[in-house]
C-alpha cells in the first residue's frame, strides 16, 4: 500500500505571461511615480494672489500626473477584457494631460493661470446651458459663479494658451519635438472619441471585395494591443513634465533612464513620430 505525503507535493503554477510586454512597463512606471518623493510644500506668507497660484502648482501638476497614470491603467485594464476599441477617450485624456505637463516646463510658470482661465470659461458655459427644464442645486451654481467670477484680468492676455495647439504652437522648439508623437496620438484618439466614421468603424465588418456590411453588436478584433504602448508614451512625458515643474528631476531621471535601458527592445520597436 503506498502513500502519498501531500504537504511535499509541489504544484506546477505557472504564472501566466503579458502577451504584450507593454503591460508589464507600465506598472514599472506606475511604481516608479507612486514611489516618488512628494514636492515639498509651499508656504503662503501673505494672501497674494500671485503666491497662492505659486503654491497650487504642485497639486495641480500631480492631479494631471495621477490623471495620466489611471486613464492609461483603466484603458489597458478595457483592452485585456476585450474593450480596446472602446478605450479612445482615456487615451486622448491621457495624452492631453501629459501634453499639458510637458508644456508647463517651458509655459513661464503659468500653467495654474491657464488652468485658472479654462475653469473660467467652462463655469460660464455650464451657467449659460441652465434652462427652464434642468438647473444646477444652488451649492452647485454658486460654486460655478465663484469659478466664473475669478479675477483673471491680470492675466487674461494667456486665454489663447487654453487651446492646446496655441501652446504647442507657442513653444520652444525642444517642447514642440517632445510633444509631436504625442500630439499626432492624441489627433488619432480624437476622432475616434467623438462622433465620426473613426467611431462607427469598429462595430461595422464589410468583407474586401464585397457590398454586403455585418452590423456587429461587439467591436472587431483588433490586431494589435496598443494600449500599453499609447499609456507608456503618455505616462513617460507626463512623469518629465512633472518632474521638471517640481524640480524632481533628480528622481525622475534616473528611474526613466532606467527603464528605458532595461526595455531597450521594446521602446526601440515602437513606431517612431
Amino acid at each position: 500500500m503506498s502513500t502519498r505525503n501531500n504537504s511535499h507535493k509541489r504544484t506546477d503554477r505557472t504564472i501566466p505571461t503579458e502577451k504584450d510586454p507593454g503591460y508589464a512597463i507600465y506598472r514599472n512606471l506606475a511604481r516608479m511615480v507612486n514611489q516618488a518623493p512628494k514636492p515639498q510644500p509651499l508656504w503662503i506668507d501673505n494672501e497674494c494672489d500671485v503666491e497662492q497660484r505659486r503654491a497650487a502648482a504642485p497639486g495641480l501638476a500631480w492631479g494631471w500626473l495621477q490623471r495620466t497614470l489611471r486613464n492609461g491603467e483603466a484603458a489597458i485594464k478595457l483592452e485585456k477584457s476585450g474593450y480596446g476599441s472602446e478605450c479612445a477617450p482615456l487615451l486622448r485624456s491621457a495624452l492631453e494631460h501629459a501634453m499639458r505637463l510637458v508644456w508647463a516646463d517651458a509655459g513661464g510658470g503659468k500653467f495654474v493661470e491657464v488652468a485658472m482661465l479654462a475653469k473660467k470659461h467652462t463655469s460660464n458655459r455650464m451657467l449659460a446651458a441652465q434652462h427652464d427644464g434642468w438647473r444646477f442645486e444652488r451649492a452647485i451654481a454658486d460654486q460655478l459663479q465663484q469659478y466664473a467670477d475669478a479675477p483673471t484680468d491680470a492675466f487674461k492676455g494667456l486665454n489663447d494658451f487654453t487651446h492646446l495647439k496655441h501652446a504647442i504652437d507657442k513653444s520652444p522648439e525642444e517642447i514642440k519635438d517632445r510633444l509631436k508623437s504625442m500630439y499626432l496620438a492624441w489627433l488619432a484618439y480624437t476622432a475616434a472619441s467623438h462622433p465620426s466614421i473613426d467611431s462607427a468603424e469598429p462595430y461595422i465588418d464589410k468583407k474586401p471585395g464585397s457590398n454586403y456590411m455585418a452590423l456587429l453588436s461587439v467591436a472587431r478584433s483588433r490586431p494589435a494591443a496598443d494600449c500599453a504602448a499609447v499609456s507608456i508614451l503618455a505616462l513617460i512625458g507626463a512623469a518629465y513634465g512633472y518632474s521638471r515643474v517640481t524640480g524632481l528631476e533628480a528622481h525622475f531621471a534616473p528611474a526613466l533612464q532606467g527603464i528605458l535601458e532595461h526595455h531597450a527592445g521594446y521602446f526601440a520597436d515602437l513606431p517612431q513620430g
